[in-house]
C-alpha cells in the first residue's frame, strides 16, 4: 500500500503501539529491526556505516536493495532495484566513538533523506534505532539503548539523547554547521 494511503492504518497502529511514528507499519518496523540486527555486528567489525534501500516487491513484501559498506562516517546509498517500490533508506553508524554525536541521527543523514524524498532508519552503536519521517521533519526513537546489538566500546553516559524524538530545528541546534 503507498505511504500516502496508509493513514488511517499507521493512525491506528499509532494507538495500538505509541513508539511508531505516524508513516511506519508494524511490519516495516519489525523487518526494519530484523535486518539491523543483523548487519550492526557487521558494521562494527569493519568500522564502517552499512546502507541501502528498503522496499515492497511486486507481490508487496519487503525487500532491500543491496546492501552497501561505506566509510567510518558515511555511505553511499544504492541505485533503486528494478521491481522494487522503495519506501525508506537505512544506515548504521559505524562503532562508537567519543568524536562523533553517533547516538543521534545526523543533519547529513536528515538532509539526504529529505533530498531522496525517503523516510530513514538509523541503527546507532549503542543499539537503538531511529526513524525520520520526511513528512513531519523529525527524528523518532523506535527504540532505545540495547534494542539492537550494541558495540561493545559503546559508552551510555556519553552523547545520551535527552528525549526520543527531535524536529529538524532541534537536530539543527545539536549539529551547528553550514
Amino acid at each position: 500500500m503507498p505511504r500516502h494511503a496508509r493513514g488511517l492504518v499507521s493512525g491506528m497502529i499509532l494507538l495500538l503501539c505509541p513508539a511508531l511514528a505516524p508513516a511506519q507499519q508494524a511490519d516495516e518496523v519489525a523487518y526494519v529491526k530484523a535486518l539491523m540486527t543483523r548487519i550492526q555486528p557487521v558494521s562494527f567489525a569493519k568500522s564502517k556505516e552499512l546502507c541501502g534501500l528498503l522496499g515492497r516487491n511486486t507481490k508487496g513484501n519487503l525487500g532491500t536493495s543491496d546492501i552497501r559498506i561505506g566509510t567510518y562516517d558515511g555511505c553511499y546509498i544504492p541505485p533503486v532495484p528494478d521491481k522494487l517500490d522503495v519506501i525508506a533508506t537505512f544506515h548504521t553508524h559505524s562503532t562508537y566513538s567519543r568524536t562523533y554525536l553517533s547516538e543521534f541521527p545526523s543533519i547529513q543523514d536528515i538532509e539526504a533523506d529529505i533530498y531522496n524524498g525517503l523516510d530513514g532508519y538509523i541503527a546507532t552503536p549503542g543499539g537503538r534505532l531511529w526513524f525520520h519521517d520526511i513528512s513531519e521533519r523529525r527524528v523518532t526513537q523506535i527504540c532505545s539503548t540495547g534494542c539492537l546489538p550494541q558495540d561493545p566500546r559503546f559508552d551510555k553516559e556519553d552523547h545520551d539523547p535527552a528525549k526520543i524524538s527531535y524536529s529538524y530545528a532541534e537536530m539543527r541546534k545539536l549539529f551547528p554547521g553550514p
